[in-house]
């Protein structure tokens, strides 16, 4: 780790996803500060007399944070969506309202639960997010689960955002609340034919792709428009 051309090795192949192809600029991030992090540990430890990251001029990928405008579906689609949804599962209308009308991580939306929805009659609501479900992998959570509740991303572990809910998202957690209840534990959004958990990302997915392919044209379907929820 002495060696400054073996450590713009290791930087250049974090910046590589394992089929060689550039990876996404958050995840090169994410990896830098691990790998910095480890060698600042061996720093401490007095394994090393400085951090060899300190002599390398290397620079990650930049970020690019502009939309991609042919990515966003406008209004009159994203009712067609959610419509079609309706018709392959309307037991996730709801779902993707919360992710369309209020900007929700699905992982956000999963973890939503009755109590923290505050849905009046009339006019705005306001939904009170305290965490997100994520899907780890039974390898990788502390339970041996596939899902685990975790902190809200990019937030300390205990806090928590009020996210406005639009009439129109009010109205369709209504109808969800009324039809469909909540699991034992509140959670909005469940699996209820078997082994009772949170929906899994292989049915949402799968919904989605099937409404995507009914609501929009040809020539769409084979854009980026709405191709990842």
């Amino acid at each position: 780790m002495t060696d400054a051309a073996l450590v713009r090795k290791v930087l250049d192949q974090l910046a590589l996803k394992t089929d060689g192809k550039a990876a996404a600029p958050n995840t090169v991030a994410r990896k830098r500060a691990v790998f910095y992090g480890a060698l600042r540990y061996a720093v401490e430890l007095r394994r090393l007399d400085a951090h060899p990251m300190d002599f390398v001029q290397w620079s990650a990928p930049k970020n690019d944070e502009e939309v991609d405008r042919r990515v966003v579906v406008n209004p009159a689609q994203a009712r067609l969506l959610l419509e079609a949804v309706q018709q392959k599962d309307p037991r996730l209308t709801a779902f993707f309202g919360c992710m369309y009308f209020a900007a929700l991580r699905p992982a956000e939306v999963l973890h939503l639960r009755l109590d923290d929805c505050k849905l009046p009659e009339t006019g705005w609501g306001s939904l009170h997010l305290t965490g997100s479900t994520q899907r780890a992998g039974q390898e990788w959570s502390d339970s041996g689960a596939v899902m685990e509740d975790r902190a809200l991303k990019h937030r300390p572990a205990n806090a928590t955002r009020i996210v406005p809910a639009a009439p129109e998202l009010v109205r369709l957690l209504q109808q969800h609340i009324d039809v469909y209840g909540a699991g034992p534990d509140g959670r909005l959004f469940v699996r209820r034919y078997y082994q009772y958990g949170p929906v899994s990302k292989e049915t949402y997915n799968r919904v989605w792709r099937q409404a995507r392919a009914t609501a929009l044209t040809e020539s769409q379907q084979r854009s980026p428009l709405a191709r990842v929820p």
